[in-house]
Parts: C-alpha cells; structure tokens; sequence
C-alpha cells in the first residue's frame, strides 16, 4: 500500500517552482506521480524555452497535467513568449459577442498547447457586483450573473476547441468581497437563495458547458459554513460536488495566500483541503518541495487525519484528466485575430479626438500585487513606441486597501508642470474605489484644464468620476495590442 499511498498522495497536488528549467528534484516527483505543475512569470522567457520546459517535464511521464493562470488583461504570465496576449474578460463581456469570446479562448488556448501547457486556470467567472471589490475588477466578465454566465461558457467551449482543460474560478464566487484574499479572509454574507442566483449560475452554466476543473475560493461562505470553501467539505462535496453534480477535478487556490496560512501551515491547509473534497491542493511558491507535501499527505492517512479512499480518489480524478487531454482533438491557433479584432472595435465603437504626435500620458495604475506581473510598464511606454515624441509618467500606488495618501502630491504637480503647454491623457484605472486616484485626477484637471483626455483602463464604472465636460474612453482593462489602437488613435496629427 505504501508505494500506492505515496503515487496517490503525489497525485493529489500541483505545485510551483522557480527558474526556467525543471530541476532534479521536480523531475522526480514528476515522474514518482505528482498530479500537475503550475507554471509562472518566473518560469517563462520566451516561447522555444517553455516548449523546452514542458518536454523536460513530459519526458518524465508523458500525461503530466502543465496548468497556468492566463485570464486575459494587463497581467500574463506568457508575455514573453506570446505575441497575441488575450483581452480582459471585462472588456469581452462589454463588447457582448460571444462568438468573439468563444474565438479569444480558443487563441489563447491554441497558443497554450502549443507550448505544451493543457490547463488553463481561467476563466474567472465571479460576479463583479461589488465595484470595491480590490482583486478581481477587469478579471470578471461583468456585473450581472448573465453576461458571466454567457462568456462564461463560450469561454470554455473555446478552450475545449483548442484540446486543453479549462477551469471556471473562484467557487462559490469572489465578486462581491471588499478584502483580498491573498492578505486576510473574506467573507460573504449573502442567503442561500442569493448565492444561488448569482454566485452560482455561472458555475452551473460553465459545468454543463463541459468545464473540466473547477477551482476553489479562500472565502467563508457563512450561509453555508465557518470554514472558507476550500476547506469546506459542506462547499466542495456537499454543493459543489452532489449539489451541482460536477464530477471533474477540484483544485484549490494556492493555499499559500494569507486567507488561507494565516493560522494554518501550507502543509496543513493541503491535507485539510483534500479531506474537504479537493482534488489538487496547489502550492504555488517557488520554493514548493513537492517531496515533502506528499510525504505530508501519505503521512495523514497513516495516522486517520486524512481517508485514503479520498487521496485514493483525488489522484483518480487527476489522472483520468490527464489520460482525457492525451486523447483530444486540438483546433489550431488563430494568429491574433480574435485581439486585433477587439481592439478595432474598441477604437470603432468611441470617439477618440487626434491630440498629435507629442501628448503627455500620466498613468494613474494600480498599486504592484503579488499575484500578478504586469507585461509592461505602463501607458507612456506604450504611446512612446506607437509616437516617438509622446512621453510621461506612471503614478503608481501601494496595493493595499488604503492608500489615499499615495502617490504624493509633489510627483502629481510635477506631472501637471511636465504636461503644461501639450495635450494632456490621463489614464486611470479602478478609480471609483481608490480615493488617492480620484484626488490624482481632480487636480491634474485643475491645473491643465484644456485639451484633456480620460482613458478609463479599468472598470467602465469608473466613467462616474470623470470630470463632467471632458472627453473619455474605456478600454476595460489594460491589454497591449488595445492599448496601442487607443494611443494610435489618439496621437493622429490634429
């Protein structure tokens, strides 16, 4: 049983590590059972290395399960090696063309096997409801469980076209919280009846659109439970599993986010998520020693913490996946066509005036968050590749729930003095719920109060602080090849 004992306890788990290729100890585990490996930014530096990557890993046991988040927007892990990188989901939810949708998935995914990566960790269909809410903005289709629901489902079906796994995120639903869950424990406090009506619809519609893995989230349910769902069997068997019948894998978030390790050990948290009825416990560190983790596991059901009939099953399911994704029919890539397609509407469907060649950007983004690694600096970068003779500056602020403070307001005047005398563009970003923004924009429009331009790169609903009078825009997240349509536009000679 030992041997049986060990595999399956490996096969219960997806872990991470660092550098840009598998080291020893990885292959080994790889090839002793270990369920799936997630890949990062730090894992990635251009397209024939992780092709390199996933073959090394593969050629220590062929049906390996390779996962990465790529949800679409500002942040991708792959950017280095894709050229074509997926719009946000907001911003596919606007555009409300669910045959657009269904194409970007299927691209994203295409681009995805072709470098030897078969899960995709997305998409997030949680109902944005809470405009505050600090982590998951441009990430949700939009606001309403119908339009998630719709992309939600032509979402997976283009990633199913393309031979890959995909994974609706984060169950029960990570809309409507004002707290993020990497640094303390949500918690909502909606009925049953309200949670089914929205938090929910999505996940049933992406189920019976045939998702594959469903992922867990660090969020207490009080409806339902004390305990947050991906330690909750009440949530991950009882409603997941029997209420909504899904029968594929469940795996969690990485539990080394602090709603989860704050008063438990990553250990800790992987055997109590298995026994809660999760299929793959992720470690997503670098550091992660996938050894270690599964002699914790098999360790667990030595001593009757943990069933072994339930890592017995987990590892079942992970590996009847993985023996699917070898069997499937993979629909190539589309070349970029579904982002060059978005961002001509973008620009087809708002007025942008022509500023000429030479305006002032201040990018007023976003404080820099752990989970996420953006592809490039900011708007000035940008309009500077697409307009040598335009130029400004990134204010960025701290991540965290209150920084009304930052940045200061010296680096706001100097912005202002730098633009004065140019067409000034000022981007934003989540504004409505971030104070220190709003107080940036009112007083860049102060002090330069002709030939202004505002360029909502996050939720649309920030067009509500925008000064009455000015010219604006959305791009509903910050994606590349949308971004340069815009600054394009923007930078015509007058």
């Amino acid at each position: 049983m030992s041997d049986q004992l060990d595999r399956d306890a490996a096969g219960s788990l997806v872990v991470g590590f660092s550098g840009t290729t598998a080291t020893d100890d990885l292959r080994r585990a790889v090839a002793g059972g270990l369920g799936a490996v997630i890949l990062f930014t730090r894992n990635v530096a251009d397209a024939e290395q992780v092709a390199a990557l996933t073959a090394s890993l593969r050629a220590e046991r062929p049906d390996l399960i390779v996962a990465i988040d790529h949800e679409g927007g500002e942040f991708s892990h792959l950017a280095p090696a894709n050229p074509w990188p997926l719009a946000s989901p907001r911003l596919l939810g606007d555009l409300d063309d669910i045959e657009l949708t269904r194409a970007s998935a299927r691209d994203a995914a295409a681009t995805l096997a072709s470098l030897g990566i078969n899960l995709m960790l997305a998409p997030s269909v949680d109902v944005n409801s809470n405009p505050a809410n600090p982590i998951i903005s441009t990430r949700s289709f939009g606001r309403t469980a119908d339009v998630v629901s719709r992309h939600g489902v032509a979402f997976v079906e283009g990633v199913r076209e393309a031979g890959i796994a995909a994974c609706p995120k984060h169950f029960p639903g990570h809309g409507d919280v004002a707290v993020d869950s990497h640094s303390d424990l949500p918690r909502v406090d909606r009925s049953i009846e309200e949670v089914k009506a929205v938090e929910l619809a999505p996940f049933q519609a992406t189920i019976a659109a045939g998702a594959d893995v469903v992922m867990s989230a660090h969020i207490v349910f009080s409806a339902y439970d004390d305990q947050p769902a991906t330690l909750s069997h009440r949530l991950l068997t009882g409603l997941l599993r029997e209420e909504l019948g899904f029968t594929g894998v469940i795996t969690t978030d990485a539990l080394e986010m602090q709603a989860i390790t704050k008063n438990r050990s990553i250990e800790d948290a992987a055997v109590a998520s298995i026994g809660a009825g999760a299929d793959l416990a992720m470690i997503a560190v670098g550091t992660a020693d996938p050894h270690a983790l599964t002699a914790r596991v098999a360790d667990a059901v030595r001593t009757g913490t943990l069933p072994a009939e339930r890592v017995a099953d987990a590892a079942a399911r992970v590996r009847a996946l993985a023996a699917s994704l070898g069997q499937r029919r993979r629909q190539p890539s589309l070349d970029g066509a579904p982002i060059r397609e978005v961002a001509a509407r973008v620009v087809a469907n708002q007025t942008f005036p022509a500023l000429g060649p030479a305006p002032y950007v201040v990018d007023l983004t976003q404080g820099l968050h752990p989970a996420w690694n953006p592809y490039f600096s900011g708007l000035p970068e940008i309009f500077t590749r697409v307009a040598p003779g335009a130029d400004g500056v990134v204010l960025r602020g701290r991540h965290r729930e209150t920084d009304a403070t930052e940045p200061e307001n010296d680096a706001i005047a100097k912005a202002a003095q730098a633009a004065a005398g140019r067409p000034l563009v000022i981007a934003i970003q989540d504004a409505g719920r971030t104070p220190w923004m709003r107080e940036a924009l009112t007083q860049l429009v102060q002090r330069h109060p002709d030939n202004v331009f505002v360029l909502c790169t996050g939720i649309p609903e920030d067009q509500a602080v925008v000064p009455a009078g000015l010219l604006s825009a959305t791009t509903s997240g910050r994606n590349i090849i949308v971004l340069e349509a815009v600054a394009r536009e923007l930078t015509r000679e007058q």
